[in-house]
């Protein structure tokens, strides 16, 4: 009756759980007695049993929903919190070490999506600057990896004077092998010359017809809706120049493409200007010791970044970000979670932490960010099985020793992460 109740409710929509085959070969692991937040949005469910095997899950309900096989591993999470793992849909991988770029290489691309990992960031979308050592280490390519977040890459940010040579680099890409395409639609404050509409309407249909979504970096609300007119798929930064209006919102939510605030991308262009609070937070320093963070407390450098008139816009205009993500969302816009981390001192892993906590400043509720960075950063891109604690999905989730409902900074108090049902060390 049990089995059948569960089977009945699962395909009603109400739950996610179902009871695995007695008679298979598989060997079973179960995480029992946590509270477990699925990822897309449903009530907690208190005194949870999610059952893995094979690296995805068998099942997920409450204890009276879920009948356990006998060939089982059990592991008690009684007061523990699991939410699927995070999603960062605007990283980057493989350049920086420490606070330095200019480090590109396979290696140092698996260092930091093992980085990402320990942060309990399990996928990431790297949009740009991304070679061909990291190819090999492509999601698609790479399913086995449960010590490293996934990778899913954009290569080389495309540009060009023309038409022809934009196009020529989106060939480039795909021929390198690729999950997406991304163009850079910015002055840099009025600073270098902004990709022409003509180069980026040719860039966005070549993309289209090889089957590629493009994310777009974007500032201002003018080219947010021109962008999205021209067929682009997903806004990679925020709109900061101005508040969004009701075209915009309607523009978005017609075309159904999500928006990415990286909020943490503004803060990291002036927080150096001082001492950052974030320096002595033990979640921070479990992994960026002192002497990383050295060369950032020299009073000149700090003195240059408080002299420094982009730096300064910046800042004057984040609350404009903040706000704005406020009103798209509430609006109905799909957030997507990103932070534009894996560039020097955007610091990765913890940063993710950091950009949520900037969410819940701008208005956001728990729910809603964990949401975000979770099954709506993957429908956002059409990451596959990956997002949501649902049978089928690969096992990618956090342990937590706190709620992250009662306030999302709880999102630090790793417990665990596993990645494809195994444990990251």
């Amino acid at each position: 009756m049990k089995t059948r109740l569960c089977l009945v409710l699962a395909l009603m929509g109400f739950i996610s759980c179902s009871t695995p085959q007695q008679t298979d070969n598989k060997v079973y692991t179960a995480f029992t007695g946590a509270t477990i937040i699925d990822g897309t949005g449903a009530a907690p469910i208190q005194n949870g049993v999610l059952l893995v095997a094979d690296g995805r899950i068998a099942a997920m309900g409450t204890k009276n929903e879920v009948t356990l096989p006998d060939n089982i591993t059990v592991n008690d999470l009684s007061g523990k919190t699991i939410i699927p793992g995070l999603i960062n849909a605007h990283g980057h991988v493989g350049d920086v070490k420490g606070i330095e770029g200019g480090h590109y290489s396979k290696q140092n691309v698996i260092d930091n999506l093992s980085l990402f990992a320990r942060y309990g960031v399990t996928t990431v979308v790297s949009l740009g600057a991304d070679k061909g050592e990291a190819v090999a280490l492509r999601a698609v390519a790479d399913t086995t990896a449960t010590q490293r977040a996934r990778l899913y890459m954009a290569g080389e940010v495309i540009s060009g004077n023309t038409p022809e040579e934009a196009v020529a680099v989106v060939d480039q890409n795909d021929a390198m092998g690729v999950d997406f395409m991304k163009i850079r639609v910015d002055d840099n404050l009025g600073s270098s010359a902004k990709m022409t509409e003509e180069v980026y309407q040719a860039v966005i249909n070549r993309s289209h017809e090889l089957g590629y979504k493009i994310a777009t970096h974007m500032y201002y609300l003018d080219d947010a809706k021109k962008l999205l007119r021209a067929g682009s798929d997903f806004l990679a930064h925020s709109v900061r120049d101005l508040p969004v209006d009701d075209e915009l919102i309607g523009l978005l939510r017609e075309k159904k493409v999500c928006y990415c605030p990286t909020l943490t991308r503004e803060l990291s262009t002036y927080v150096y200007e001082d001492t950052a609070a974030f320096f002595s937070d033990p979640f921070f320093l479990r992994t960026y010791n002192t002497s990383v963070v050295e060369p950032l407390l020299d009073p000149a450098r700090q003195a240059q970044i408080r002299n420094n008139p982009s730096a300064q816009t910046y800042k004057q205009q984040l609350p404009t970000a903040m706000a704005n993500l406020k009103t798209l969302s509430d609006n109905g816009v799909t957030i997507a979670f990103g932070t534009d981390s894996g560039i020097p001192t955007r610091f990765i892993g913890y940063f993710e932490h950091l950009e949520m906590a900037m969410m819940a400043d701008a208005g956001l509720s728990p729910m809603q960010i964990i949401v975000s960075a979770t099954s709506d950063a993957a429908k956002c891109l059409d990451l596959k099985d990956v997002g949501k604690l649902v049978t089928g999905y690969w096992a990618d989730f956090v342990v937590l020793d706190a709620n992250p409902l009662e306030d999302i900074k709880n999102s630090k108090s790793i417990s665990g992460v596993w990645i494809a049902g195994e444990e990251v060390k």
